[in-house]
């Protein structure tokens, strides 16, 4: 019931996250040549926007899609979008879905679209147009309109084999050949952002030397190290059928947390998503005494004692649900892998009601992995946060078929990020 709980949770703050605004000081140059400062609701687009809402100063609200204006800017970003009207590549950008026949309802395509430039110059700029399976790419030679680089799959039903049509080295070919070391380059380059981004700075470079170029700056995602200490609040349920260990009244225990964490942030999401990884020590101390009957009139008294020290290491995803605030609230969910490194107590002594009295291994051997899912909520300041999270596991540290040790652990987590 729990794992759905967290799927729950999880998929409402998306939904939530989602309808946020992130208006930021922006500017727009309409269709007349004018300027016009305000604010954008900025998204950290992974695909090209289709619209943009944006407030002026007089505080009126607008959408515009790309036939409305001529470009918008996020001067604080760098972050520049210029409207075309381009003719697209529709066929596949990947040999799975060339055989799946996905995105062939035409060849090419026609159409009014923000690109985002990622390289600027009188001589030669280049733009990127990003849709969920595919990345365009239109390189704009001095002042001419933008032309597509062709890169696609096709399959050929006859040989059952899909082909890549890779046109683009041909184009940049033609277009660096008046700088043939660029232009030889363009023969072997890969169909990726980077590169091709590098190749046409060294062609400008090599045609303008000393000139300055407007460059988008790379995606990167942040990262930040913890120390974390918290502490666990443990409860202990044996079920099954092992008459010697299975009762309902172990006992639970409180649990230091200790350990660091790595916080990677992803890039452009808004610093909303995180991939957070965490290295920690636990110990799980639990113990019982139990009477039951033993043959005829006799009763055996069974006294388990079982302390055991664990390093975890937790994946989680997280996220923010306030990025831009003061106090972000954030939800995780994610798995645990715990392995057992010392081994304190675990002991099974008997007492018999005839007098004799044995002690044994209570678990022989316990299991050494744990595997676990996590979920919980917290809130971050700066460089701390706070959080509330729930540990659940089945079967731990039991090694038998006829025995499940089932933890939960309620914890509280304190992290220091630096």
């Amino acid at each position: 019931m729990r794992k759905f709980v967290f799927i729950i949770a999880l998929l409402t703050a998306c939904s939530i996250a989602k309808s946020q605004s992130n208006f930021i000081q922006g500017v727009i140059i309409n269709n007349n040549g004018d300027t016009v400062f305000g604010a954008i609701d900025y998204r950290n687009w992974k695909n090209n926007p289709q619209t943009i809402n944006f407030i002026n100063k007089s505080n009126e609200k607008k959408v515009y899609e790309a036939s409305s204006i001529k470009s918008f800017h996020i001067p604080s970003l760098k972050e520049t979008y210029r409207s075309f009207t381009v003719e697209m590549d529709r066929l596949p950008g990947d040999p799975d879905d060339a055989i799946n026949n996905l995105l062939v309802d035409s060849a090419f395509h026609k159409k009014n679209v923000f690109l985002l430039q990622l390289v600027n110059h009188p001589i030669a700029s280049l733009y990127l147009y990003a849709e969920s399976r595919k990345d365009h790419f239109y390189f704009v030679n001095r002042n001419e309109q933008p032309i597509e680089l062709i890169h696609h799959y096709i399959y050929n039903e006859s040989t059952a084999q899909v082909q890549e049509i890779a046109q683009y080295k041909d184009q940049l070919f033609q277009f660096f050949s008046t700088c043939s070391d660029v232009a030889n380059d363009a023969q072997s380059i890969k169909y990726r952002k980077t590169d091709i981004q590098d190749l046409i700075i060294r062609y400008i470079k090599c045609q303008a030397p000393g000139t300055d170029l407007e460059i988008k700056k790379k995606d990167q995602s942040s990262l930040q190290v913890g120390l974390l200490a918290g502490v666990a609040f443990n409860k202990f349920k044996f079920d099954g059928t092992n008459s010697l260990l299975v009762d309902k009244n172990y006992s639970s225990n409180t649990s230091p947390l200790l350990g660091i964490s790595l916080d990677i942030g992803l890039a452009r999401n808004q610093d909303k998503w995180h991939i957070v990884n965490e290295l920690s020590y636990k110990m799980y101390k639990t113990s019982s005494s139990f009477t039951r009957p033993f043959g005829s009139g006799f009763t055996r008294t069974n006294n388990v004692d079982i302390s055991l020290s664990y390093v975890q290491l937790n994946s989680l995803f997280r996220l923010l649900l306030q990025s831009k605030a003061s106090f972000k609230p954030y939800i995780n969910i994610g798995i645990g892998n715990a392995f057992i490194v010392a081994e304190n107590k675990n002991t099974l002594h008997t007492s018999f009601s005839f007098g004799s009295e044995e002690t044994e291994k209570a678990l022989d051997p316990p299991k050494k992995y744990e595997f676990s899912i996590l979920g919980g909520a917290g809130i971050m300041s700066k460089k701390i946060q706070l959080e509330l999270r729930y540990a659940g596991s089945t079967k731990s540290f039991s090694p038998y078929r006829d025995l499940n040790v089932n933890p939960k652990s309620f914890q509280f987590i304190f992290t220091y990020l630096f």
